[in-house]
């Protein structure tokens, strides 16, 4: 047993109907909540789930906000296991479909379920920053390497999505969910064998230029 009292089973990928249930009976909620707005959504693959959500990180919300549109199938999502530090936030999340890393920490399971997730035929959800952003301006950051390290290992696609919001999100603010065009997984320059940590930073550093020219783009907006 882990210092959090919760373990999870990285072994294989469970099903739960929370999920769903959540997603329909809330999902009005949500919307209304934060006055969403969702563009780009003809971008999300209507014939497959084996690819990579990437998005910038702005709140503890992003998972939810991001999969509220109905053409979305579940997402899987990687989280700092400090969330699960609560026995019932722990259960709820897991229902959810969140699941644990430990940043910093050299533990590779979480990268490796986020492997079994995409060679299953799941989606999977990932903050290339690796940790929420706390300017108060939600500019993105630089990209940690995990979302190019589960690419190259399951050669999965890459959807960017950007969450723009005028200020630290919060209830009665409009948010804007924008999905740009699918990533192809050979244009990362990571299709070889001889990879350097140079190329995996670099594919990284593209998802992030992909999400952060989403999210200017609504800036610009205003």
């Amino acid at each position: 047993m882990s210092k959090y009292n919760f373990e999870f089973d990285y072994s294989q990928v469970k099903h739960y109907k929370l999920y769903n249930f959540v997603k329909v009976v809330f999902r009005p909620l949500v919307k209304a909540l934060f006055k969403m707005e969702f563009k780009g959504l003809e971008n999300i693959p209507k014939d497959r789930s084996n690819y990579i959500v990437a998005i910038n990180h702005t709140s503890a919300f992003d998972p939810i906000l991001v999969a509220c549109p109905k053409e979305l199938p579940p997402l899987h999502f990687m989280a700092k296991i400090e969330l699960f530090s609560n026995p019932f936030l722990a259960w709820f999340m897991t229902h959810m479909y969140g699941f644990p890393v430990r940043r910093g920490k050299g533990d590779t399971s979480a990268i490796d379920y986020g492997e079994k997730l995409i060679n299953e035929g799941h989606i999977m959800a990932i903050c290339p920053e690796g940790r929420r952003i706390k300017d108060k301006d939600g500019v993105p950051q630089r990209a940690k390497s995990g979302v190019a390290i589960i690419a190259k290992a399951t050669g999965a696609d890459i959807l960017p999505v950007a969450i723009y919001c005028d200020g630290k999100i919060k209830a009665g603010k409009k948010v804007i969910i924008s999905y740009g065009k699918m990533i192809p997984n050979e244009s990362l320059g990571m299709n070889k064998d001889d990879i350097s940590t140079t190329d995996i930073k670099n594919a990284a550093n593209m998802v992030m230029d992909n999400i952060v020219s989403l999210w200017e783009a609504e800036k610009e907006i205003g």
